[in-house]
């Protein structure tokens, strides 16, 4: 229950609740409670409280630089508790992410509080090297290596216009029947450490959702429920969430205000967009977002991208456009995903030359195999 957590933690029970709520509206998931490092409950049901000694119990780790500020713990059945070990474990990341944000930014805004009234060289210098670690322990939480998912090509490439960036993306597999390929790829409106903010918070929230929810849409509007709930700020996010049956390459996908992805088909013909853009997240108390549904079949690729991608300036202020996009993806068509990412890479790098990032840029393909292609088993 809430309000029974350490006040001296640094992950707030109420936050830490709205993050959680997805798992509680599945009733076949675990039970989930976030602990503190002596297993006082900052969030979720007290541990004695729903464990009947017949239940299977995992935790993860909620660790910042190195110290141990909170533990995961989730409760259930032997085969839905391992099963969902992946996205518990993801949770426990992204709220150590969100700790150690909310850490660098209180250490920002103090070090150029103090360059504003000493005009201290310092206190920048300890700004940047804060930066430049946050950056890296973001990217450390994005999905930069993909699951292996039989008959398939995963791939994907993000680049931050700053140290610290406001797009998110996550490729994982679902714990249901046929374990099917999530994928999500999403824009906070905005860049630097309230971006990362947002989306250290929204990520987990949408894994979790996902798990427990009848499909993308269904995902997507439960992740905004929460968001809405916990709106402290002026940023919101555009967000795709797709499902595939690697089986069938049937793909349910929906969008919140994002661009939709594109659609290469294998017999040559023509690239085209997928589904409605809808609304973004954070905004409105329901988006209803478009679910559309689609077929792979093989040799077929699906391209996602966040708008960093056709936002890219050229020294001259052109900007890099959907044309450009179009043409990119042509001439990498009868490649992997590996050789479509790094193409539309390539050519955005390239237009660029020496100019400043406008946004952040992120990529990730799923293509399906040709038939005949030598298939490599799962990974469970």
């Amino acid at each position: 229950m809430p309000g029974h957590g350490n006040a001296r933690s640094p992950l707030d029970p109420h936050r830490l609740e709205r993050v959680i709520a997805p798992w509680a509206a599945d009733p076949a998931g675990p039970a989930l409670s976030v602990v503190d490092p002596a297993g006082a409950t900052i969030a979720g049901l007290a541990i004695g409280e729903r464990d009947d000694g017949h239940q299977q119990r995992i935790e993860a780790d909620v660790v910042v630089d190195g110290d141990l500020v909170a533990r995961v713990v989730a409760t259930g059945t032997v085969p839905g508790v391992r099963a969902h070990r992946p996205a518990i474990e993801s949770l426990a990341a992204a709220l150590g992410e969100l700790v150690a944000e909310t850490r660098r930014r209180e250490a920002a805004e103090q070090a150029l509080a103090g360059h504003r009234s000493e005009h201290s060289a310092t206190a920048l210098g300890i700004n940047a090297a804060e930066l430049a670690k946050g950056r890296r322990q973001q990217r450390s939480i994005l999905s930069l290596t993909p699951p292996e998912v039989s008959g398939y090509d995963l791939a994907s490439h993000y680049a931050a216009a700053r140290e610290i960036g406001g797009d998110f993306f996550e490729l994982f597999r679902l714990p249901k029947r046929g374990r099917p390929l999530a994928v999500v790829i999403a824009d906070v409106t905005g860049k630097g450490l309230d971006a990362a903010l947002l989306m250290a918070f929204a990520r987990p929230v949408m894994h979790s959702a996902l798990d427990a929810a009848r499909g993308p849409a269904d995902a997507i509007e439960r992740t905004n429920r929460v968001l809405v709930g916990e709106r402290r700020g002026t940023l919101f996010i555009t967000l795709l969430c797709a499902v595939l049956q690697p089986g069938t390459g049937r793909v349910r996908l929906a969008s919140a205000g994002h661009e939709p992805p594109l659609l290469v088909p294998g017999d040559g013909g023509p690239i085209q967009a997928v589904g409605d853009a809808g609304v973004l997240i954070g905004a409105f108390a329901s988006v209803s977002p478009p679910e559309t549904e689609i077929t792979l079949a093989p040799g077929d690729a699906l391209l996602f991208y966040t708008d960093g991608v056709t936002d890219a300036v050229a020294p001259s202020g052109e900007r890099f456009g959907d044309a450009r996009l179009l043409a990119a993806v042509s001439e990498a068509r009868s490649g992997s995903a590996q050789d479509l990412v790094a193409t539309i890479r390539d050519h955005v790098q390239a237009f660029q030359e020496s100019a400043e990032p406008a946004d952040d840029l992120t990529l990730v393909a799923v293509a399906r195999h040709r038939r005949g292609r030598g298939r490599h088993p799962d990974r469970h």
